[in-house]
This record gives structure tokens, C-alpha cells and sequence, in this order.
């Protein structure tokens, strides 16, 4: 059996719901960001390769890096999508994983790309052992987007508000769920930058520190060509916890 081949013959369909979108009908970055990641999350249930079964098989669970997404149009209220994802490469002991999303007439809407690695259930740290890895080296697929793991440019940022962990948004895994950083840097943005949302070119989001409950974060704001930074940042210990790039 081919299991790349069988990997873009499965196909999830997306509606665009009031919940996921603006009173203008344009899409939150959560949105984005969720459609993305619990569609990789059921491929992966699919295809025998979850979290939840992994760790009883391996010990091992899956732990995100990063998220991209180019748009090749804004995505809107009532649109009715699919999306295909497939493996592109492994470099161990990072994954990386390709997504496309097209509308009712198969013309492509975006791409996407994330980066993955394999984390020990026990010792809470990235899995090294090469037998296990070797385990989940899918055939290479084709790219899409240029992406990268690690956001490296140099960028002056200035805080703008500070938050502190709230008992609801923990998930069942005991830390704030990586899709509401999407919420998160939206609420930081200006006023006149949330109502560009709807003009969306490309969502790129850094993992690098989970949240829990009680702890004090700042959201902090910088600026590159046609693009909008928030990050938020663990206080007092000054770490950075995520990375949101908004690019118009």
C-alpha cells in the first residue's frame, strides 16, 4: 500500500461558520489557525499515527513548532472548502507536514505547511531515539510554501497590554490550547489593524513555551514590511512563549 498516495486521497470538508469569522465575514486568525490544525489532527487519527495512539504504541506524542498558511484569496463566511494534507520530509527529529485547502470548483484557496517533532510522554522532552523515529518517516511529498521552523529576523518589539492565564482557557492537556494564541494576538492588534483582517495574505505562528494557568504573559507588537508581529512573553522570566506573523 502507498501511503502517500492514500494520504491525498482522503479529504475533509470546511464550512465557515458565524463562529469562526468577523461581523464583516472575514476569517479570525484562530480561524485559520484551527482549520489547519484539528484537520491534521483527524488525518492523523485516520491514518493510525495520533497523539493518543502513538503514546501507547511508542510513548511518544506529537508537539508542533510552527504553523503557516499563504492565502491565495481571503476565506469568508459560508464558504464551503475542503482539505487534503499530506508528509513532505522528515529531518529528524522535525516533521514536516503539507496542507491545501481549495473551494467548490477545486481552485486553491491556500497552502499551508507545519513543523512537528515527536515528544517523550515521560520525560517531557523531544524524542531522539532513531528506531522510533524511523517509524513515522512517511514518503516525501511535494511543497507547497516556503516555511520555517524558527522565526530568525531581527525585530524591535513594544509591549501592549498584559494578561494573566484564566481557569477556562486551560485544555485537557493542562495548558492554555495553542489555537487560542491566534485570539490572542488578534485582541493586541490596533483597531484599524483588525479591520484589515479581511485582507489576510499569509498567518505564520511560532510555538515555544506552553501557558498555564496563573501565569502572567505580555503581548508585545512589532512591525516588518507589510506585516504585523505580536508575541507573547511569560513574565517576570521574560521568555517568549509564541510568535504571530500577520502579513497583508
Amino acid at each position: 500500500m502507498d501511503l502517500m498516495q492514500d494520504e491525498k486521497a482522503f479529504s475533509y470538508p470546511i464550512y465557515v461558520d458565524v463562529s469562526m469569522c468577523n461581523p464583516e465575514g472575514a476569517l479570525y486568525p484562530a480561524a485559520y489557525q484551527r482549520i489547519v490544525i484539528e484537520t491534521i489532527g483527524k488525518h492523523l487519527e485516520n491514518i493510525a499515527l495520533d497523539s493518543v495512539r502513538i503514546a501507547k504504541q511508542y510513548g511518544v506524542a506529537w508537539v508542533l513548532h510552527s504553523m503557516s498558511l499563504a492565502l491565495a484569496r481571503p476565506i469568508r463566511l459560508n464558504d464551503k472548502l475542503s482539505i487534503r494534507t499530506w508528509h513532505t520530509n522528515a529531518a529528524f527529529p522535525v516533521f514536516r507536514r503539507e496542507a491545501i485547502i481549495c473551494d467548490a470548483q477545486g481552485e486553491t484557496v491556500a497552502v499551508g505547511a507545519t513543523f512537528s517533532s515527536l515528544l517523550d510522554v515521560k520525560t517531557h522532552r523531544l524524542c531522539m531515539n532513531r528506531e522510533i523515529l524511523a517509524r513515522f518517516a512517511l514518503a516525501d511529498g511535494e511543497t507547497l510554501l516556503d516555511a520555517e521552523k524558527r522565526f530568525a529576523e531581527r525585530v524591535a518589539f513594544a509591549e501592549v497590554e498584559r494578561r494573566r492565564v484564566r481557569p477556562s482557557w486551560i485544555d485537557g492537556l493542562g495548558h492554555v490550547n495553542n489555537e487560542r494564541y491566534g485570539e490572542f494576538a488578534f485582541d493586541a492588534l490596533s483597531a484599524q489593524e483588525r479591520q484589515r483582517i479581511g485582507a489576510l495574505k499569509r498567518l505564520d505562528i511560532w510555538f515555544k513555551a506552553e501557558l498555564r494557568e496563573g501565569t502572567e504573559f505580555s503581548m508585545e507588537r512589532g512591525e516588518l514590511e507589510n506585516a504585523v508581529l505580536l508575541r507573547g512573553v511569560i513574565q517576570p522570566e521574560n521568555r517568549e512563549s509564541f510568535l504571530v506573523k500577520l502579513t497583508y
